[in-house]
């Protein structure tokens, strides 16, 4: 499920009338994996209380029964107990090694079943006189379905049932207990289950609200940093060649010029008669050409130091910043044979046919940093082209210290 989607769902469940009790099988599967590793520490805890609970039972049992030497129902009783211990061993252990909420859910299920299965079979084993006490004990079970082990309203609904169904079959063949305290311990068991399932539906329907409000927030708020994200990208990057614009360059050269870059280079670049292009060619080549050109003069940048950005219509700049002044020559003749070895055609010059786009540059160097310096570098470079243009174009000048 994607972001988009996810939202869309959290606004449905959000709007739904009766409140989120149930989610889409796509949003229930991210709620229960979402919750499941921040549930893991309590699930354990309920394992080692129900382990406790039951090792007082065999305690006090132990200390009350009346039993003699030979082997009787107390054994019988205590065996049962074990299997007790051992189906809440395998809950610890399945919470405790299992990733999958899908499994460990269904896990926790069964053996809740299981467990109400045993017990009601222990009791059955209870000496006549401990019964009664011992019926009265099984509203543990409905508590422990329905809050202590964290099962979801449905999934503790299911099992409180099918528990419910067995204490009735118990009630049904147990000898030795007057109907009485059968009606007694029955209205006990059905109220507490009640009670511990009307305090499970509103846990976890306030559990799900608050994933609900959670996540939407979240989605928000990585919504509204992506769009912005885009938008200082869109606001950055001149949208026909891609590379950056105006606005970009400033900003660079401002702080350039206030950190005071030893060997700030900054070239004004224009492409050669690029109206008569236009002119021959068309717009949408002449667009074509553009993109050609700053790809070209993107790729002669030396690392993410420099930088090649478009001023408006056919005029680029470059600032390399720390470029040796015995470099500059290199560095400004392999930007120019970068554009004219494209070899884009250009017979709007003279109508010649072999004739190429081709750029035209002007270079100054600083060594200072301030507001002045940066202004005069601005002149001195465009100076520099001009000059570049009157001497024939397809030339870089540098602009005298």
């Amino acid at each position: 499920m994607n972001r988009d989607d996810l939202l869309r769902e959290v606004a449905i469940n959000l709007d739904a009338p009766l409140g989120p009790t149930r989610f889409t099988a796509e949003l229930e599967d991210h709620y229960r994996t979402t919750i499941a590793d921040a549930r893991r520490p309590s699930m354990l805890i309920a394992g080692g209380i129900g382990m406790a609970i039951l090792w007082l039972f065999v305690v006090q049992y132990s200390f009350f029964s009346e039993r003699p030497r030979a082997f009787t129902s107390f054994e019988v009783w205590l065996a049962m107990m074990g299997c007790l211990n051992l189906l809440v061993l395998g809950y610890v252990l399945i919470h405790a090694m299992v990733r999958s909420h899908r499994v460990r859910d269904g896990a926790t299920m069964a053996i809740m079943i299981a467990i109400g299965a045993v017990v009601c079979v222990t009791i059955s084993y209870d000496e006549p006189r401990l019964r009664p006490y011992s019926l009265f004990a099984y509203s543990l079970f409905p508590v422990a379905a329905n809050n202590l082990v964290w099962l979801h309203f449905r999934q503790a609904l299911t099992v409180s049932i099918v528990g419910m169904g067995l204490f009735a079959v118990l009630l049904a063949v147990i000898p030795d207990v007057t109907v009485e305290i059968k009606i007694m311990a029955t209205l006990v068991v059905l109220g507490v289950g009640a009670m511990s399932a009307w305090a499970n539906w509103r846990t976890d329907r306030g559990d799900r609200v608050g994933f609900l409000w959670l996540t939407r927030e979240r989605l928000l708020v990585e919504l509204s940093r992506r769009q912005n994200e885009e938008l200082r990208e869109i606001s950055a990057i001149d949208p026909l060649t891609g590379i950056a614009n105006r606005r970009v360059f400033e900003e660079r050269l401002r702080l350039a010029a206030e950190d005071g870059d030893d060997g700030l280079a900054l070239m004004m670049i224009d492409i050669d008669h690029f109206k008569l292009f236009n002119d021959h060619y068309g717009h949408l080549i002449g667009d074509q050409c553009l993109q050609s050109v700053a790809g070209a003069l993107a790729g002669q940048l030396r690392g993410p130091d420099d930088l090649v950005a478009r001023l408006g219509g056919e005029e680029f700049v470059v600032l390399m910043p720390r470029l040796v002044e015995g470099d500059v020559a290199t560095v400004l003749e392999r930007i120019r044979a970068a554009v004219e070895q494209l070899t884009i055609p250009h017979a709007g010059v003279r109508g010649h046919a072999d004739d190429v786009v081709t750029i035209s540059i002007g270079c100054a160097l600083s060594d200072r940093g301030g507001i002045e310096e940066r202004r005069a570098l601005l002149t001195r470079a465009d100076r520099a082209l001009y000059r570049a243009k009157n001497e024939g174009r397809n030339r870089w000048c540098l602009a005298a210290p």
